[in-house]
C-alpha cells in the first residue's frame, strides 16, 4: 500500500519526495490539467458543488439535459441517461435488459456488470458457434450479450468481429462497458463504437465511467431511444443524485481539450512502444496499459522512485498484477527514465 500527499499526475509525492507516476487512471491527464481545473471551478460558481434533487423531481437542472444530449451525439446514439458513478451505470444498463430477456455474460467482464444473480456467464472455452447452437436448441432467439471493451489488466482491446457470424434469425442486445476506451481510442476518443461493425440484428448499449478518460466522477448509458426511457424509468436512474453539475459543466465545455490531450497521451504510446522494442517481459496491445511480467518490478522501481500499478485485481484473492498506465501529461523524459529502469 502506498500513500500518496497529493492529486497524482505525471508524479506525485510520498513524504515530501517526488515520485514518477504511473499508476491509477486519468488517460487524459485532466485532474491537474488547468484549463481543465478553471471549467470545474466556473462550473461550482455557477450551479453549486452538488444538485441535491432526484431525477424525477419536478425542479430539473437543464444542464443535464444539454449533458445527455451532447453525450448521445458524442457516442453516435439516440439518447443518453447520466450517472454518478460508471458502477451505477453499468449496473442499471444490465438491469434493464434482464427484466426483457437472459442475459449472458462473457469471460474477464468487470463485476459492475456481472455480478447479478440474473446472469449466465458462458464458458471462456466455449465458442461462439457452439453457445449459438445451444441457444438454438432451447428456441433462445431473443437474449443480451454483457462484455468490457478493453481487458484493463492486461491492456486487450476486445475483438467483437465473432458477432459478424451470427445467423440473422438471432436478436442480441450487446451491453458494453466501454470505461476504459471511451475518451482516447478513435479518431476522436468516441471509444469501442469505433472499431465495432456489427450486424443488423446486434444492438448495441453502450455504458461507462467518465473517470478513466475524462477525470469526472460519474457515468453514462448511451443506446436506443427504446433502451433509454426504459434506464430512465429504473429506480436506479430516477431517485438518484446525478453526478456533481460542475464536472458536466467542465464536460460540456472542453471538447478542444479532451482532442489535445488525446494526441498527447497516443504520441506517449507510441513513444514507450518504441523506447521498449527489445524489452521481453513488458507487453503492450496499443492501450495506455504496459503489463511488466516480472516479480518484484515494482517494488524495484519503487526504489528508483517510480510508481506503478501492482495489486491483486479484480478481487482481493486475485493474483497481483504489475502495470504502468501512461497519462497525456507524461514527458519524453518521464518515459526514457521509465524504459531505462525497465531495461535493467
Amino acid at each position: 500500500m502506498i500513500t500518496v500527499s497529493q492529486i497524482p499526475g505525471r508524479t506525485t509525492l510520498i513524504n515530501n519526495e517526488e515520485y514518477l507516476f504511473f499508476s491509477g487512471y486519468s488517460y487524459l491527464g485532466l485532474g491537474i490539467n488547468q484549463t481543465f481545473t478553471d471549467l470545474v471551478k466556473k462550473g461550482i460558481d455557477l450551479y453549486g458543488v452538488v444538485y441535491p434533487s432526484s431525477r424525477i423531481s419536478n425542479t430539473q437542472l437543464d444542464l443535464y439535459t444539454a449533458f445527455e444530449e451532447k453525450m448521445a451525439q458524442y457516442t453516435s446514439a439516440d439518447a443518453a441517461a447520466c450517472f454518478s458513478s460508471g458502477f451505477l451505470s453499468a449496473r442499471t444498463a444490465t438491469e434493464v435488459v434482464c427484466k426483457q430477456m437472459q442475459v449472458y455474460c462473457m469471460h474477464h467482464t468487470h463485476p459492475a456488470s456481472s455480478a447479478t444473480h440474473q446472469l449466465k456467464k458462458i464458458p471462456d472455452t466455449q465458442s461462439w458457434d457452439a453457445f449459438l447452437q445451444e441457444r438454438e436448441e432451447q428456441r433462445e432467439f431473443t437474449f443480451g450479450l454483457v462484455a468490457d471493451s478493453i481487458n484493463p489488466t492486461p491492456g486487450h482491446i476486445n475483438d467483437f468481429s465473432f458477432l459478424q457470424t451470427t445467423p440473422p434469425h438471432f436478436n442480441i442486445t450487446l451491453i458494453i462497458d466501454d470505461s476504459h476506451g471511451i475518451g482516447w481510442l478513435g479518431n476522436n476518443g468516441e471509444g469501442i463504437r469505433s472499431t465495432l461493425s456489427l450486424p443488423s440484428n446486434v444492438e448495441l448499449l453502450l455504458n461507462f465511467s467518465l473517470s478513466k478518460a475524462f477525470h469526472i466522477n460519474g457515468g453514462a448509458v448511451c443506446g436506443s431511444a427504446k433502451w433509454i426511457n426504459e434506464i430512465r424509468s429504473h429506480v436506479n436512474y430516477t431517485t438518484s443524485t446525478p453526478m456533481m453539475p460542475s464536472l458536466a459543466y467542465a464536460w460540456l465545455n472542453s471538447e478542444q481539450l479532451f482532442l489535445e490531450q488525446r494526441l498527447k497521451l497516443i504520441e506517449n504510446i507510441e513513444y514507450l512502444l518504441k523506447l521498449l522494442t527489445n524489452n521481453t517481459f513488458v507487453a503492450n496491445e496499443g492501450t495506455p496499459v504496459f503489463v511488466a511480467d516480472k516479480k518484484g518490478i515494482a517494488h524495484d522501481l519503487l526504489q528508483q522512485k517510480v510508481i506503478i500499478s501492482s495489486f491483486a485485481y479484480p478481487h482481493p484473492y486475485s493474483n497481483p498484477v504489475n502495470r504502468v498506465v501512461l497519462n497525456a501529461l507524461h514527458l519524453k523524459s518521464d518515459l526514457e527514465k521509465l524504459a531505462l529502469l525497465l531495461g535493467h
